[in-house]
């Protein structure tokens, strides 16, 4: 019935019990034992994952992992007398919207006394995948069936019964075989031939989501920026995405003032908490400025 509600809300949504987060927790350090993870990434993303149910929840019995559609927004700048629009990929905006949707459906789905969900913080692409419900693109972003990759994706631990166990292999978008689209459109070498896991610690997204007081490397080419946060290079040239890459939600405009206070990046004081308000609603935070808006905009001239 849970499931079923999230479907008829446009989300798509599997579930394993929650005795999957031992092989899930092997599945990445398996990885990072072979040493094909870059240590940094490692310890940036995945070191904060918690493979056991939560210690006030010990009745979890099952894990629901939802891919809800989530369109790229455009977030607009005011500069110079020029109004510059960026772009915010589909995977940070909206999360703690997301998320309260997402339980509001589960809760309404069953009489209230029956079910109970808590937050799960780990590897979500990873329980994605090994649940069926998506596939993995070569570049190692999560697909979901009629969705491409414009989803954001969210777990809950819940304390129903797993009917059927959907735990399974991980497995790649069928064209991916023979299409070389995004390995041609990355601009820094992320996607190879050799392997479906690409060089995360070479990705733009991995490196403009670093704080502002971290310089990029002098072999990032200026030009290669595309977004204000993350990057969109691969998801734009991916066929799968051909129904959805046209579509973007309005993710409002910064005045001149406050596109000056952010690429000064002295953050202090009611100011700081107002613009910071502000661009969380579109999944930004003030640690990425001025770095990466002052990319952006000195593309502009």
């Amino acid at each position: 019935m849970v499931l079923e509600a999230l479907g008829r809300d446009g989300c798509s949504a599997k579930a394993v019990p929650v005795g999957r987060l031992e092989q899930l927790k092997e599945d990445i350090q398996s990885l990072h034992k072979a040493g094909v993870l870059d240590e940094k990434v490692y310890n940036d993303y995945l070191l904060t994952m918690k493979y056991q149910v939560p210690k006030d929840f010990p009745d979890a019995k099952s894990i629901i992992v939802i891919a809800v559609p989530n369109p790229q927004l455009k977030v607009a700048f005011k500069w110079k007398g020029k109004r510059v629009e960026t772009v915010v990929p589909p995977t940070y905006a909206f999360g703690r919207e997301v998320d309260e949707r997402v339980r509001q459906v589960m809760a309404e789905s069953v009489a209230p006394e029956v079910l109970r969900t808590e937050k799960a913080i780990i590897p979500l692409k990873t329980l994605a995948a090994r649940s069926g419900l998506t596939l993995y693109g070569r570049n190692n972003i999560a697909y979901v069936p009629k969705k491409g990759s414009f989803v954001r994706l969210t777990a809950f631990y819940t304390d129903l019964d797993v009917e059927d166990d959907a735990w399974g292999e991980r497995k790649m978008l069928p064209a991916c075989k023979t299409c070389r689209n995004c390995l041609k459109a990355c601009p820094n070498g992320v996607i190879i031939e050799e392997r479906v896991l690409v060089h995360v610690e070479r990705c733009l997204t991995f490196l403009n989501e670093q704080s502002s007081d971290r310089p990029f490397p002098e072999w990032v080419d200026p030009a290669a920026h595309n977004a204000v946060v993350g990057c969109m290079h691969c998801q734009r040239v991916c066929p799968y995405n051909k129904a959805f890459v046209g579509g973007y939600t309005d993710g409002g405009e910064f005045s001149e003032a406050e596109t000056s206070y952010l690429l000064k990046g002295e953050f202090e004081g009611e100011k700081a908490k107002e613009i910071e308000s502000k661009l969380m609603r579109v999944g930004l935070d003030l640690s990425i400025f001025p770095r990466n808006l002052k990319i952006i905009m000195d593309q502009q001239r």
